[in-house]
């Protein structure tokens, strides 16, 4: 009798679990359409505002992260501002903000990675939104050997408001012929890894619900293609990976790279795309193409239909 309480207890949690991870299909859909909309509160303390404010990675011989806004009348011109801290951490990379408006990034090298070692640059930093002082947020694993290991690690970084999960892409570990990068999902609360997918190096990671289904999208670094697995509410990978389209043959160089994927406000997935062999050399000196790709439900599939 009392086993047959137990086995009827836990069919009834599995129930329950079960029932919260459903999602409507309007919600699937809303899922990478609405943007994190409360900024950082110390960019007003700065007297800047908040709406027309923008974190950079790439300006122009400036290490670390940058804060910019655009001048009205004055075209390329910018008001700019940097904490004393953003730049001691060395040259950073992908750039993403949580529901409180803190921001986080990842060290990136930049023509050497003199200031970058195979032990600090799997790291994650944040920049809290109120104090905007940055400091290590989380150290993920170290390469095991550092034989013919390539000098990159966190190569793309989103928050996911929907899970409230933090997905990171690393190729730390791997060498030019072993493909060992991981795609992290971290619980920014507990600063914890609750799930991960191995085997793959990936660059742009990126979550939507177009589709009628929430997926993690994420571009690989050694084919130009756009993968995809399915997630469950809370952000968990349920499915193995696929292919949802190839850059192969098309743009200028007919190789990219998705660096960057995002929606547009009609839904369709625009990937920022550019050329990456591992070298230093091409990650400094990058040209940036946009793919913009609109779903046909018909035909199931992502279709191009614009590049520039």
């Amino acid at each position: 009798m009392k086993n047959c309480l137990k086995i009827l207890f836990l069919l009834l949690v599995a129930q329950l679990q079960s029932c919260t991870e459903k999602m409507d299909d309007d919600e699937i859909r809303s899922i990478g359409m609405t943007r994190n909309k409360k900024a950082a509160s110390f960019i007003q303390k700065l007297g800047l505002n908040p709406a027309q404010a923008a974190f950079s990675s790439s300006v122009n011989n400036v290490k670390g992260i940058v804060l910019l806004q655009a001048v009205a009348g004055f075209q390329d011109s910018f008001v700019r501002y940097q904490h004393p801290s953003w730049a001691q951490f060395g040259w950073m990379g992908s750039i993403t903000a949580d529901d409180s408006g803190n921001i986080y990034t990842a060290p990136i090298p930049f023509v050497n990675n003199l200031e970058h070692t195979l032990s600090n640059i799997n790291s994650i930093y944040k920049i809290d939104q109120q104090t905007g002082e940055m400091e290590l947020f989380y150290s993920l694993p170290k390469p095991d050997s550092v034989a013919g290991v390539i000098p990159f690690g966190v190569m793309g970084l989103y928050y996911d408001p929907h899970a409230r999960k933090l997905y990171a892409a690393s190729i730390a570990g791997s060498t030019r012929d072993e493909e060992k990068g991981k795609i992290y999902v971290i619980d920014i609360a507990k600063k914890e890894v609750t799930d991960q997918l191995d085997g793959v190096d990936a660059m742009a990671v990126f979550v939507g619900g177009i589709t009628g289904e929430k997926k993690l999208y994420f571009g690989t670094c050694r084919n130009p293609e756009l993968r995809s697995v399915l997630l469950s509410k809370s952000g968990h990978i349920v499915s193995k990976m696929q292919t949802e389209l190839s850059l192969e043959g098309i743009g200028p160089r007919g190789n990219d790279k998705a660096r960057r994927v995002r929606y547009d406000q009609k839904g369709n997935l625009l990937i920022y795309g550019i050329e990456f062999d591992y070298s230093l050399a091409a990650n400094s000196n990058r040209v940036e193409t946009l793919y913009k790709f609109t779903y046909s439900a018909g035909e199931k599939k992502w279709v191009l239909s614009e590049t520039h």
